[in-house]
């Protein structure tokens, strides 16, 4: 009896570890499409909670929705970091974020990004985010309401180039 309990406990333990790794969303296993769902999934689930990054605490903040426009923006950023080898919130043609956000055609209030270089499943990519006072506090700035995500993999050494962009739309005015 005791024999069967102590196989039963390793099958369970087996079975947990593994289904705990299958939610991973790891690039080259799933699809681009599904891995940046799953930050942006990872990213609600933080701000639904509230946390502090740094010194500074958050509070709960509302779901940020996917912007087709911010994903370009974010897709054409990680392209380029990828293809030209760089990593720098400043592109090679000397674009800021916000530029490459107006260039997308997301008309801002407020906009931000964070960039990430090497993880390799979207989990990875977003506590490492969270753990930085900076990008956490992007993640988790109440007045964004609009967010996309790309990834892109560089030619040399395989590394994921990582890219989100956020967004608060600026208020439309009725004439």
């Amino acid at each position: 009896m005791r024999r069967l309990s102590r196989a039963l406990a390793v099958l369970v333990a087996v079975a947990l570890a593994s289904s705990a790794f299958a939610r991973d969303a790891v690039v080259g296993r799933e699809s681009n499409g599904d891995v940046r769902e799953r930050v942006v999934d990872l990213v609600n689930a933080a701000r639904s909670k509230g946390r502090r990054c740094g010194s500074e605490r958050f509070a709960p903040a509302p779901p940020l929705s996917a912007s087709r426009q911010l994903t370009a923006a974010a897709a054409d950023h990680a392209r380029d970091m990828a293809r030209r080898n760089y990593f720098d919130h400043r592109g090679r043609d000397g674009s800021q974020p916000k530029e490459r956000v107006l260039r997308a055609g997301y008309e801002p209030r407020l906009s931000g990004e964070n960039i990430a270089f090497g993880p390799e499943s979207a989990e990875e990519v977003v506590a490492g985010w969270l753990d930085s006072p900076g990008h956490c506090a992007n993640i988790m700035e109440p007045k964004f309401e609009h967010i996309g995500v790309s990834l892109a993999t560089g030619k040399k050494r395989g590394r994921i180039y990582w890219v989100q962009t956020f967004g608060a739309p600026r208020p439309t005015t009725w004439r």
